[in-house]
């Protein structure tokens, strides 16, 4: 709105009037783009697609589904899961599950 040297008079989107120093630089707007992953994915197709290109792993699979030789948890006639506990110390290729629990077992009430 005005310029006076040392002083710069701003009136902003919302009739609020800044006054800033007049050294100052500044960029005022919107940001491009806003709102833009606010719509919801309504398709599966389209979240393969947008996984696609940036090599993303999806639809993620569970390790209950997998076969046995692919995941500790794998395979068993039903989705009973094996125990999840992993050892303290196990060896990186072990280490799928809770690591060193806290406390294991039903929470009493």
């Amino acid at each position: 709105m005005s310029n006076n040297g040392s002083r710069v008079t701003v009136k902003m989107p919302s009739k609020e009037e800044k006054i800033l120093p007049g050294e100052c630089r500044v960029s005022i707007g919107e940001i491009a783009g806003q709102g833009r992953l606010d719509k919801p994915i309504l398709k599966a197709g389209k979240m393969y697609f947008i996984k696609k290109p940036r090599n993303k792993l999806w639809p993620r699979t569970s390790a209950v589904k997998m076969n046995a030789i692919d995941h500790p948890f794998g395979s068993g006639r039903g989705k009973r899961i094996k125990s999840k506990i992993i050892k303290r110390f196990a060896s990186p290729g072990q280490t799928a599950g809770h690591l060193h629990p806290r406390r294991t077992g039903r929470t009493k009430k």
